[in-house]
């Protein structure tokens, strides 16, 4: 079982609105590559919520399994039972998408603006196949793997031209989930591996998982100097930079907020922002410690893995872990944009 996260970028995104002047160039951009995130987030949360019908005892349950075959590629979700596999790619996409026959390019319209996008199709049959070569190697043999794209709104418009109505049987919205997975059980009625190799299987796959966490300084051609150090005020109405750590705590020199913790977050935001690893200074220089004394306690309490001695240790996040995610309160509220 992996649950449904916010996507790493997403975190990386609202790190930066974070961290950003409020009249930086480069926020208009990272605010609508967020929107994008959160939209395509909350499409697989309903996909999400159509599989969570499906009996806990007979399947296995994977949002966001990311594998490697010769690249790595990343599914949406991925349902395993006895039977078979399903690999599932999620777009949650509004207005009108036109397949043509013949051609691998999909037109999406919307609001009388026509665009190509990615044939949602081709994506998951390129997951497909890869994931085919994942379970060769790793020499699981017998499950069948079958794959389809979903469409969260049944508001969207698919449309295509009567010579391609196949195109509907690897295509449909998320509300008619549930109606296909007992079709596939109709079809693979005999198991196909055994309880013990299901459960093989599963464990291989999240000792196989990877997160990515992309240079996104590089992808906004952004450097350190264009973002704000320090921890941030943990009071709503104030977030302030700095909070100082003063008796065993951080306290907002604007409202006098104190907080334990507060420097959770900003530890998370440089694994996310500048590097995979931290060093005892590095720390001590984002978070503007000026003591390496509390410094150093600070990071131990951390519990962070570690590689190096002395002062050449370097601290990592545990494996497929964010070390101060988002809540869903937050994204209710927007507080991130602008």
């Amino acid at each position: 079982m992996l649950e449904l996260k916010l996507p790493v970028q997403a975190e990386q995104c609202i790190a930066l609105l974070r961290r950003m002047p409020k009249g930086h160039p480069v926020r208009p951009i990272v605010e609508k590559d967020l929107r994008a995130w959160l939209k395509g987030y909350y499409g697989e949360r309903t996909a999400s919520y159509y599989v969570s019908f499906l009996p806990e005892n007979e399947y296995y349950i994977f949002h966001g399994l990311r594998l490697k075959d010769k690249k790595a590629f990343q599914m949406d979700l991925l349902l395993i039972s006895s039977k078979f596999a399903l690999i599932i790619e999620v777009k949650n996409i509004s207005g009108k998408l036109k397949f043509e026959k013949g051609s691998d390019l999909v037109i999406k319209e919307f609001n009388n603006l026509e665009e190509g996008i990615d044939n949602p199709i081709q994506q998951v049959k390129r997951h497909h196949l890869q994931f085919n070569n994942w379970l060769k190697f790793h020499q699981f043999k017998g499950i069948p793997v079958e794959h389809l794209a979903v469409i969260s709104k049944t508001s969207t418009i698919i449309e295509t031209t009567p010579d391609n109505q196949q195109i509907f049987q690897k295509i449909l919205y998320a509300e008619s989930l549930l109606d296909k997975i007992r079709e596939l059980e109709e079809k693979y009625q005999k198991p196909r591996i055994t309880k013990n190799t299901l459960t093989h299987l599963s464990d291989t796959l999240l000792q196989a998982h990877h997160i990515y966490i992309p240079d996104i300084l590089q992808k906004y051609h952004l450097s350190q100097t264009d973002l704000i150090p320090g921890v941030q005020c943990t009071n709503t109405k104030c977030k302030c930079y700095p909070m100082k750590y003063i008796s065993a705590a951080w306290r907002c020199i604007t409202c006098k907020e104190t907080s334990k913790t507060a420097h959770i977050p900003a530890v998370s935001d440089y694994f996310l922002l500048y590097n995979p690893t931290i060093t005892r200074k590095q720390f001590a220089d984002f978070l503007q410690i000026d003591s390496p004394i509390k410094a150093r306690y600070l990071l131990l309490a951390l519990n962070l893995p570690s590689t190096g001695t002395k002062r050449g240790t370097k601290y990592f996040l545990p494996k497929n872990c964010i070390l101060s995610p988002i809540d869903e309160n937050s994204m209710k509220k927007g507080e991130f944009f602008t």
